[in-house]
């Protein structure tokens, strides 16, 4: 496990944050709407320890895009007295958006290459990105609290219910995303309920959670809030890729593995500090 001397303010926070990586699913365009390329859990973790030892050694990327898009589940948060935020850097994508569900209506956010785009709460979003040639887009992650690990984010769904199957999941996330980003043109009010209920279901299972004002006053506590540049965190977690992270990832160890996650294989870093 890495010991790279860490600040100690640096460190502190880290241990109050949700941060890592994640490769979001391969996806075909077919009629206008995603429908996921067949995988497992093990190609998965396969290739996102792949990705993450090329992002190591900043192995070059070609100027060629592949036929299939790299998305994840459209996903939300209610928020906790506004929080947190969660900050995101994609890389191996030729082009990259993330598309928002928000009240005053939806929107397209262009991401340049090292370029950090922020994740509101009370929005649902989504990461679209076509990737190179034989690459997956990698997302890094970082996320001011841990709250959403006792349910401060979601699946976006229309009827609440979210499916196991990680193709099934996508599928409903991005037909309900479709026919909603749709709706604002047609009627903005139920556009806006929709939203509202979504969030309000969340809230209210987070409503008798103690543990969550717990995080989020020590996440206060350390400074979390208050970062003004995250790019140190960021370039900070790809410090942590060493050759056990990558050989844990690619066994499916599930303190640092998970599949299916927002964005498709993910790992989770908070438990690879010291």
């Amino acid at each position: 496990m890495q010991d790279n001397g860490v600040k100690p303010l640096l460190s502190d926070i880290l241990k109050v944050r949700l941060f890592g990586f994640g490769i979001p699913y391969r996806s075909l365009l077919v009629d206008g709407t995603f429908e996921p390329v067949e995988t497992s859990p093990q190609i998965e973790a396969t290739e996102l320890a792949q990705e993450l030892s090329r992002f190591r050694h900043k192995n070059p990327e070609s100027g060629d895009s592949d036929d299939t898009w790299a998305v994840s589940v459209p996903f939300g948060r209610c928020g906790i007295e506004g929080l947190p935020r969660e900050h995101l850097m994609l890389f191996s994508a030729q082009q990259a958006f993330l598309d928002v569900l928000a009240k005053s209506g939806p929107r397209e956010i262009a991401i340049n290459p090292g370029q950090i785009v922020a994740v509101e709460p009370q929005t649902v979003v989504r990461v679209r990105a076509k990737p190179h040639m034989g690459r997956r887009v990698v997302v890094a992650f970082q996320t001011q609290d841990r709250t959403p690990l006792l349910g401060n984010a979601a699946p976006f769904t229309l009827d609440g219910q979210i499916p196991d199957a990680y193709d099934d999941r996508l599928r409903k996330g991005h037909q309900a995303f479709a026919k909603i980003e749709k709706l604002w043109t047609d009627d903005k009010s139920a556009y806006n309920l929709v939203l509202e209920n979504f969030f309000r279901l969340m809230s209210d299972n987070l409503a008798q959670s103690k543990e969550a004002l717990t995080i989020i006053e020590k996440a206060r506590t350390v400074g979390s809030y208050s970062v003004v540049d995250e790019r140190v965190f960021l370039d900070y977690q790809r410090s942590l890729i060493d050759d056990e992270l990558l050989n844990r990832i690619r066994v499916l160890d599930d303190e640092l593995f998970r599949f299916p996650g927002m964005f498709g294989g993910i790992t989770t870093l908070f438990n690879y500090l010291k």
